[in-house]
């Protein structure tokens, strides 16, 4: 359960809105932009900012704000806490090397997904899946594939909380739409992107069965035209749930 909004510290609050502005803009902003786009004081940003800068989590550069490395440094650790993602990291290595493609390790936290790892094989897409990238859960078949895995009390609490916003015409956008989308997965055991959340790119994913660790799945990401045929598609999903069994594998026998 989530602490009262009155328990939280209004500082803090307006720290990480900033950074949030940071990081979403990604070219570096200026301290002008942030002011127009937070609707805050110029001194209470300037202050800020330099805080942030004194401790790593921002640096100044060619007259804009950009992360700083130290933001790196606290997302590294936070991944391996459990052991999922040093146990998964090398099996989806090797998926993207066997099918040539672009496989990704998603980790779900506050109801959003995170990207954790990517690795590209010899014709992967050229996208841009940058580590620490959130996304809508409901927008991507590693996100319906993990939504799949939680009971329908999470998932409702879920899209209280963030909503079923459409990214293109195919996304999802309605309760009654998602939960059909989420038995046949739970049927089938994996889950499809096609052109849901990018125009042009499909994907297919499956959930990792992690114990209590965290909630997390796999995908091949693809151009769509790859995906459209039932070989490929087969192909894919063989490839998936092989890699998936391997590292559930090793969770339950590896490490603690």
């Amino acid at each position: 359960m989530e602490r009262p909004k009155t328990a939280s510290v209004r500082a803090t609050g307006t720290s990480m809105r900033i950074l949030t502005e940071v990081a979403d803009r990604g070219e570096g902003v200026s301290i002008a932009e942030l002011v127009e786009s937070l609707d805050l004081a110029k001194s209470t940003v300037y202050k800020h900012l330099i805080t942030l800068e004194e401790h790593g989590l921002v640096v100044k550069r060619d007259g804009g704000y950009r992360l700083g490395l130290r933001c790196l440094e606290f997302g590294g650790i936070a991944r391996q806490y459990d052991g999922v993602y040093d146990v998964a990291k090398p099996e989806v290595r090797k998926l993207a090397e066997e099918t040539g493609e672009l496989a990704n390790l998603l980790f779900e936290e506050r109801g959003l997904g995170i990207y954790v790892h990517t690795a590209r094989g010899e014709q992967a897409v050229d996208f841009d899946v940058h580590l620490g990238r959130r996304v809508y859960l409901h927008t991507t078949a590693l996100g319906k594939a993990l939504l799949a895995s939680l009971s329908d009390e999470r998932v409702d609490e879920i899209v209280d909380r963030h909503g079923l916003p459409a990214r293109t015409d195919e996304t999802i956008t309605t309760r009654d739409a998602l939960f059909e989308e989420l038995d046949r997965i739970r049927e089938e055991g994996f889950a499809y992107n096609e052109e849901e959340r990018l125009g042009g790119l499909g994907c297919v994913g499956t959930p990792l069965e992690t114990g209590d660790r965290r909630n997390a799945a796999i995908s091949i990401m693809t151009p769509i035209s790859r995906l459209k045929p039932e070989d490929r598609r087969r192909e894919y999903t063989e490839s998936l749930n092989q890699t998936a069994n391997v590292i559930e594998v090793n969770l339950t026998h590896g490490r603690p």
